[in-house]
């Protein structure tokens, strides 16, 4: 999982001058995590509702 120092810096500008670490681990791995999803949506590499309907169907 990849994120830039730019998004690192954003995250951290937003912050409170305090912040638990916990919370900063989060934020970060949301900020990663949400990335990725995007990389993947704009690589086609997603289901549509209606393809994942018919993956379900098949389960039974």
């Amino acid at each position: 999982m990849i994120i830039t120092k730019d998004r690192l810096q954003n995250i951290v500008d937003k912050m409170p001058e305090e912040a638990d670490v916990e919370e900063v681990f989060d934020k970060i791995l949301i900020a990663a995590k949400i990335e990725i999803a995007l990389a993947q949506i704009n690589n086609g590499e997603y289901m549509t509702s209606e393809q994942l309907d018919e993956e379900i169907e098949k389960w039974d």
